[in-house]
């Protein structure tokens, strides 16, 4: 375990909370790549969470949360939250992007201030792989033990123990047990 992976992971637990941002890391947090932390919700990561490349998460309002499960990896995710995304524990995600909400109405008036925008939560159940540039899009569900591959683009429901891959994404096949 490298010592300045926790140091640095001590001072993002110190740093943001004195700047009024509520952020919270449980016991072993390692940073060694960079994290930075916007927004007015909150973000919690659980126990042994390692931070690679660059994290961004993102709330867009007050009662946003981010929540990760304990022993994660994130290498290189951003995050975009107006309501809730939950990720389970000993997941590992690549330099992808999880977001609850579209941002801007996808409607043809979509430049008008009252164009509805879509905003779902997001859940990634736990021991979940999430490849390099995936998305996982608002509402998405993705199960227990899944993989998604490469570049997937997930907007649904995806079951337990299987491969997704694909824009959009579908299962490719049920994962064998161990």
């Amino acid at each position: 375990m490298s010592l300045h992976a926790l140091l640095k992971g001590w001072v993002y637990k110190l740093w943001y909370p004195m700047r009024g941002l509520r952020f919270s890391a449980g016991p072993n947090f390692r940073v060694h790549g960079s994290l930075t932390v916007r927004g007015p919700g909150t973000v919690t990561f659980g126990r042994d969470v390692t931070i690679g490349m660059h994290v961004t998460p993102y709330t867009h309002h007050r009662d946003a949360i981010i929540r990760v499960g304990d022993h994660c990896f994130l290498n290189g995710t951003r995050f975009g939250c107006q309501q809730h995304i939950e990720i389970g524990r000993d997941c590992i995600i690549g330099d992808a992007r999880i977001m609850d909400t579209n941002f801007h109405s996808t409607r043809a008036d979509r430049w008008r201030d009252d164009a509805p925008v879509v905003t779902r939560p997001v859940h990634v159940a736990s021991n979940v792989w999430i490849g390099a540039q995936s998305g996982i899009l608002p509402g998405s569900e993705i199960g227990e033990n899944s993989v998604v591959g490469f570049g997937a683009v997930c907007s649904g429901l995806f079951p337990a123990d299987v491969v997704i891959a694909g824009n959009p994404a579908v299962v490719l096949r049920l994962i064998e047990p161990a």
